[in-house]
This record gives C-alpha cells, sequence and structure tokens, in this order.
C-alpha cells in the first residue's frame, strides 16, 4: 500500500513539474517573440449553439511540423487552450483548455481545413477576439486574430389583420377584387433582425415599417386587387439576423370566396315526349365554396322529379329526373349555380320541345247561362286543343255517341265548335270532344247540357186499371220535367161528361214529380178516363198521362201461341212463344199446364213490359214422358179469374196416327161449351149494337138521360173498344165520384172492336192490352234467359 500510493504522489509531482515548465516556457517564448498584429477576422455563432474559431497550422515545407498551438483572448498574456506536439507524435498531442475559460467545452479539431478550435454551448460571455499562435520546429510562428460575435436569434414573431386578429395559419376568405392588410410584429433578436414580406415565396418589396427601436419591428403589408390566382397561396413574414439559422417566420395560406366561372347543362335534349322519364345534367365549376345549383321553369323554381347534387371545393354536377308535361312545351328550363356567400350566379337555359297527345278542355258556350236552357233554344259548345304536332282530327260526342253534322236538325260542326239549333229533352245529357295527332288520341272533360223542358208523362200511357165497384184505388201519376218542382192537375172524363177532379183528392209525392189520387168508383158512371197534368216554370204538359178505368175482369187468352223445339247447353226444350192479351185491369201470369185425367202445371211466367210477350220453356224430354190423353195449353191468370186455354197444336209428333188421334181426343175434352159459348157472345153482341143505336138516339134528343146499358169506351194500341155493362133500372142518376158506393155490377156482356172507329167486329168480353208488341223473333232469340 505504501509502495501504491508513493508512485501516484510522484506521477503528480511530475504533472505539476511538467504543467510549470510549459508555463514558464510560454511566458519565454511569448516574452522572446514579439507580437505582430495581423488581419482579424469575424466568426459568428448562434447563442447556445457551436463556434468555430479557424487556425491554420500548416507547415510551409513538409520537412517542418508544428510544435505547439495556442490560443489566447484579446493580448492576454495567458492562453485559454493549449495544443502541444514536442516530444510525441501528432496524434498524441496534449489537448489543454483553461477550466475558468472553455474548460470542457472548447476541443481544437485538426482533422478539418484549416483546423479550428470548436466551443460548445456558445454564451454571451464567450463574443470577443480570440487570438491563435502557432510555433513550427523550423518556420516562424503565425498569429492569427479571429473576433467571435454572438448571436441571439428573435424570440417571437406575430402575425395578424389590422384588427389585431392572429390570423392562425389562414388569411381571407377574400373576395376577388378585395383589399386585405396584415402586420407583423417581431420582438427579441441580436443583432437587430431585419424582417421581410413573401407572397407564394416572391419578395414583396412594398411593405411599411411602422415601428423598429431595437427591440420592437412592426411591419405592414396592404394589398389591393385580390385574384383567383392567389387562392391557396402562402404569406410569409421572416425574420432573419443571421445565416447560421433559417428565417424565423409565420406563414398564412389564402383563402377566398370566388365567383362560379361557368354553368352548363350536358347534351341539352332537342325533344321530350310528355310523360316519358328524362334526366337532364348541369355542371359549373370555379366556385368557392361549391356552387348551390337550382332549376327553375320560367321564372319559379322547380319544385317537380328528383334532384341529386355532387359537388368538391370548385364544381358541383346536378341531375334532375323529370316528367315533361304538355304544359311544359315551349317553357324554358335554366339551371343557376349560385355562390351562396357572394350572392352571386350563372345560369344556361334552353327550351323545351315536349310532344304530346291532344289536350282538351271543352266548355258550353260563353254567353250562355247552363241553368237557362229551354227546348227551344240554341246552344253551342267551344273545345279548346293544345297540341304538339297539331291535330288532324276533332269529333264530337254526345252520351258517348258520335256526333255527325245534321243541318235539317240543326247540328253544324265547325273547327273546334259544336252548335245545335233548337234543343230538345232528347238533346240533354254529356257531349265532349276528341282530338288525335300523330302522338296519339285523347279526349276532354264531360259538359253537362241540361235542358229544361215541360213535364211529360214518365209511364206507359194509356193505362188500364181494372177495378171493382167501391174498390178504393190510389192512382200514382209520375212524370219528368226540368225544373222538377211541378203543379199537378187531375180530370176525369167519360163518354157523358167531363169535370176537373179537386186538389183534396190527391197529393204530391216528395220531389215533386208524383202525384197520387184517391178514387173509388161507385157506380158503373165512374168508369172512365183520369188525366193527369202537370205544369212547371217552362210550360204546361202537352199530352196528360192516361189512366183507364174499366171493370176489373177475368183475363183474355193469349194470342198468336207459337210452339217449336230449341236447345240449349246440348239440352232440347219446347219453347213456347205468345202475345198476352186483355189482363182484365189487373195483375197477370201465364201458365204452360197439361190437360188430362191429371193436370199439373209445367211452367209460370210473366209477359215482358216492352212488347208484353210471353216465354215458356219446357224439357223436351218431360214432354215425350207425358202421357197419351194430355195435352198442352196456355193460360192467363188474374185475381178474378184464369182465361180460356189456349192449345198448342203444332207439336212434331211421332207419326200422323197419333196426331190425328190427340185431335179427336181434344175436341172431344171441351163438349158443346165452345158452341154455347159462341152462340151468346152472338146473341150478346146483337144486343149491343141496338143499345148502342138506342144511345146515340137519346144522346141527339137529351144528354140528361143514361142509357139502360153502360158503355165505356177504350182506345189502346191504335184500336178503339166498346165494353158494354148492365145498368140496373131505376137507379138515381149520380156524378162520377167515389161519394155513392154501389153493389159490385155484372161483368162486360160485349166487347166490340175497331181499327178506323167506323166498322167494329165482335171479340169476347174481354179488354185490350196496356201496349202493343214487336213482331215475333227470329228462332235465334226464341229461347230467352230463365
Amino acid at each position: 500500500m505504501a509502495d501504491a500510493f508513493g508512485g501516484k504522489a510522484v506521477r503528480v509531482l511530475l504533472l505539476l513539474l511538467v504543467e510549470n515548465v510549459l508555463c514558464q516556457l510560454a511566458r519565454e517564448s511569448e516574452d522572446l517573440v514579439d507580437f505582430v498584429p495581423v488581419s482579424t477576422m469575424d466568426v459568428e455563432a448562434v447563442v447556445g449553439r457551436t463556434a468555430s474559431l479557424p487556425c491554420d497550422i500548416e507547415p510551409d515545407s513538409h520537412e517542418d511540423r508544428v510544435y505547439m498551438v495556442l490560443w489566447f483572448r484579446h493580448a492576454g498574456g495567458k492562453p485559454l487552450y493549449s495544443f502541444d506536439v514536442r516530444g510525441r507524435s501528432f496524434n498524441k498531442a496534449l489537448h489543454w483548455s483553461d477550466p475558468l475559460a472553455f474548460g470542457r467545452r472548447a476541443y481544437f479539431v485538426t482533422m478539418s481545413r484549416p483546423s479550428a478550435l470548436t466551443v460548445d454551448g456558445v454564451q454571451l460571455d464567450d463574443e470577443g477576439v480570440y487570438r491563435c499562435r502557432v510555433d513550427f520546429k523550423n518556420s516562424p510562428t503565425r498569429n492569427f486574430q479571429i473576433r467571435l460575435n454572438v448571436v441571439v436569434p428573435p424570440h417571437q414573431l406575430l402575425l395578424y389583420d389590422e384588427a389585431g386578429r392572429d390570423v392562425a395559419g389562414v388569411v381571407g376568405p377574400l373576395e376577388e377584387g378585395g383589399n386585405f392588410t396584415l402586420l407583423c410584429e417581431l420582438r427579441g433578436g441580436r443583432p437587430q433582425p431585419s424582417l421581410s414580406w413573401l407572397i407564394n415565396n416572391k419578395p414583396l418589396e412594398e411593405h411599411t415599417v411602422l415601428r423598429s427601436d431595437g427591440k420592437l419591428i412592426i411591419s405592414r403589408i396592404s394589398v389591393t386587387g385580390a385574384e383567383r390566382s392567389w387562392l391557396n397561396t402562402s404569406v410569409k413574414c421572416q425574420a432573419t439576423n443571421t445565416p447560421l439559422l433559417s428565417p424565423h417566420e409565420r406563414t398564412a395560406r389564402v383563402e377566398m370566396n370566388l365567383r362560379p366561372t361557368s354553368v352548363s347543362i350536358v347534351d341539352k335534349p332537342g325533344q321530350l315526349s310528355a310523360d316519358t322519364e328524362v334526366t337532364l345534367v348541369c355542371v359549373t365549376h370555379g366556385s368557392r365554396p361549391a356552387a348551390i345549383v337550382t332549376w327553375f321553369r320560367e321564372n319559379r323554381k322547380y319544385t317537380r322529379g328528383k334532384h341529386s347534387e355532387f359537388s368538391n371545393e370548385t364544381s358541383t354536377l346536378s341531375r334532375l329526373t323529370m316528367l315533361p308535361q304538355p304544359e311544359d312545351d315551349g317553357a324554358a328550363i335554366r339551371c343557376r349555380a349560385d355562390n351562396p356567400i357572394l350572392r352571386v350566379a350563372l345560369e344556361d337555359s334552353f327550351k323545351m320541345s315536349v310532344v304530346y297527345r291532344p289536350v282538351l278542355t271543352m266548355s258550353l258556350g260563353s254567353t250562355l247561362n247552363p241553368n237557362d236552357i229551354k227546348e227551344g233554344d240554341d246552344v253551342y259548345f267551344e273545345c279548346n286543343i293544345r297540341a304538339n304536332p297539331k291535330e288532324h282530327r276533332i269529333s264530337w260526342y254526345h252520351n258517348d255517341q258520335l256526333v255527325t253534322q245534321n243541318m235539317s236538325s240543326g247540328v253544324f260542326i265547325s273547327t273546334k265548335s259544336l252548335v245545335l239549333q233548337k234543343v230538345t229533352k232528347k238533346d240533354g245529357g254529356l257531349y265532349a270532344c276528341r282530338a288525335a295527332n300523330q302522338i296519339g288520341e285523347s279526349s276532354s272533360q264531360a259538359v253537362y247540357l241540361r235542358v229544361q223542358f215541360a213535364p211529360l208523362c214518365a209511364q206507359l200511357t194509356p193505362q188500364v186499371i181494372g177495378a171493382r165497384l167501391d174498390e178504393p184505388l190510389r192512382v200514382r201519376c209520375t212524370v219528368s220535367a226540368d225544373p222538377a218542382d211541378v203543379a199537378f192537375y187531375w180530370q176525369f172524363n167519360n163518354s157523358g161528361e167531363s169535370f176537373q177532379v179537386s186538389p183534396a183528392r190527391y197529393a204530391v209525392s216528395t220531389g215533386g214529380t208524383s202525384s197520387e189520387l184517391r178514387y173509388r168508383a161507385a157506380s158503373e158512371r165512374d168508369y172512365g178516363a183520369l188525366l193527369c197534368r202537370a205544369t212547371n216554370a217552362v210550360g204546361r204538359q202537352k199530352k196528360p198521362c192516361v189512366f183507364q178505368i174499366v171493370p176489373a175482369a177475368r183475363p183474355s187468352p193469349p194470342r198468336n201461341c207459337t210452339a217449336k223445339k230449341t236447345s240449349k247447353n246440348n239440352e232440347a226444350y219446347l219453347t213456347v212463344r205468345c202475345v198476352a192479351g186483355y189482363d182484365g185491369g189487373l195483375n197477370q201470369h201465364f201458365t204452360l199446364e197439361t190437360v188430362g185425367d191429371t193436370g199439373r202445371i209445367l211452367e209460370n211466367s210473366t209477359a215482358s213490359k216492352t212488347d208484353l210477350t210471353v216465354w215458356l220453356n219446357v224439357s223436351w224430354s218431360e214432354l215425350e214422358a207425358m202421357p197419351d190423353d194430355e195435352v198442352l195449353t196456355v193460360t192467363a191468370r188474374n185475381s178474378k179469374g184464369v182465361s180460356d186455354p189456349v192449345l198448342i197444336r203444332d207439336l212434331v209428333y211421332k207419326d200422323a196416327a197419333k196426331h190425328i188421334e190427340e185431335t179427336t181426343r181434344l175436341t172431344s175434352k171441351f163438349p158443346a161449351a165452345a158452341a154455347v159459348a159462341g152462340l151468346a157472345a152472338v146473341v150478346t153482341a146483337a144486343a149491343a149494337i141496338v143499345v148502342l143505336l138506342l144511345r146515340k138516339r137519346n144522346e141527339a134528343t137529351s144528354t140528361s138521360k143514361r142509357p139502360s146499358q153502360s158503355v165505356v169506351q177504350v182506345d189502346a194500341n191504335g184500336r178503339r173498344y166498346l165494353i158494354a155493362y148492365p145498368a140496373p133500372a131505376d137507379k138515381p142518376d149520380t156524378k162520377p165520384d167515389i161519394l155513392n158506393p154501389k153493389a159490385e155490377s155484372e161483368p162486360p156482356r160485349v166487347v166490340l172492336e175497331s181499327s178506323d172507329s167506323k166498322t167494329y167486329t165482335i171479340k169476347e168480353a174481354s179488354q185490350p192490352c196496356k201496349s202493343s208488341y214487336l213482331p215475333p223473333a227470329p228462332e235465334d232469340d226464341m229461347m230467352p234467359q230463365r
């Protein structure tokens, strides 16, 4: 331990001795070598960073070599740093740094050219003039003087607008042609920094320094007429006081609101079809923020269809899917691009050409009052047509029936109008016009023509009503009229007298077009005709509704009966067709039945109300199963009884013998009753003729006396019937009214039928039917629907 400690002490003493020797040599060298002033080199270093003080130690010749390098501050005699090569190789030179000066912050670098003393962590106190002295083995000593300038960079740089708001990296947004002002404020820096402005990295010379006092610098720029190209460019304020550092700067990006530069409807269609979907595309560029695209039809915003939009920073694409309508033909469609902030817009447009079927609007003539048209007035309609292409055909319809021009009937058709002269009730109804072009045909809305008319009978007339004596009747009279507010008048007529019925005897039903008369035949003279008339604001009913009140009787047999074999659905039938006879004034129905030992009804039916035709059908297989002693008959029935039967004789029998046998059987089934009835009819007819002659003679001499028989005249179906009724003797003469109830009289004895009111034919005791009938239908129609 003692030996080791003694060795360390010896080494420390040797080092101290060497250092003292070096210092002494240095002082001796400094004293011996005079300092020769040289030029000063300026070196800058940023505070806190590394300074490099150059010193050339290369000898003039290869034979020479450096011995020692010493660094001094100003003309001080004590070195700050030494580099000693004496007695050792260059790579093993001794470095020494004054701990009171640079200490460990300094190091002499010989690898660089020239060599340099580097000082880390430069401080403000390090600023000054330094001298480097280089001693060579052979060459004279060299001296280099270096002035170290320590730079302090600026510590704060602000960029704000004239209102003092920090621009926060963005200037604006600016408008095209607009102005803006920016200020740059710099604090700190040594030496004093300089300020500069750059736009898009290009220096801007025109700026104003508002303040510069060594501690604070404020600079301002004002720019007018901002251009579109400035969008997204940079504005920089730079501060610098040394090339050793990048300039201290604040940068702001220019934001701008830009007007749209273009708008266009792409591929404008030349022709559109009504109700056919089409998509229009509009593209706009240049607007910032992105333009809002709006579609207009003429000067109104287009709200129909579907609108979709796609956009980026400066472009917008808009799609409009629409269904063109006829009213769009010739209208302008516009695409408008609006900058939502600048309130400026561009637009593009085109006129739509829409092809469509005719569009029609029909109306009654403008000079006519639709609520004041009466029979006999002249009427005209107007049809307004819009069509593309132009219509080539116009037609008119009344209740869906084509109207053609008929001058003799007062129907005139011009290009777009229809004239009806002296209209009647049948001219009322729905009218429409139709037009066609190359696209298609269409119809207008229907216009109702109301033709006011005097009342008309809405029932079949005359009607025959059968009634017993003292039987109360309710006779309903219905009319059609426009206006429907009518007043009714009833009248009674017979061969002897005529008078008005008191209004107390009838009432008008709700609605005003029906009236019901309460009537009762008290005696034979109360049988006759009831006439019903109505009056409204247009006029009085011209032809009255006629109700023939006759004594009720059993019906007359059917007439003109035929039978044929028909088939339906692969099944054979016997179809019997008859014409109804007089119903006896009561509702009647018809039966097809068998007559034999045990009669039975095969079919029931009623007559058609239009032509009084009766259809009776029975299965052919059922006929074939009939016994040989049965025959077919048709009879009419009402509440008074059954008519005489009509024998069906024209059946297709299996053989002629059966036909002969059947005919004999039929004759035997109806005994001499038929002959007796015929004889009674002849006698009764003769008596009636005598009575009629006496009655006419009595009427010529006196109208106050009534004949012994009552005769009722009935006109129906173009024929006249005289019906004779026996009148009981010694009865008081009363007026036809419903006040005197009488006992039921005997049925009529004779009926005389005439077609010319001059010649009369004797008929069975029956009355004519209610209305005429049509000729028999062809064979195909012989089988009616059941």
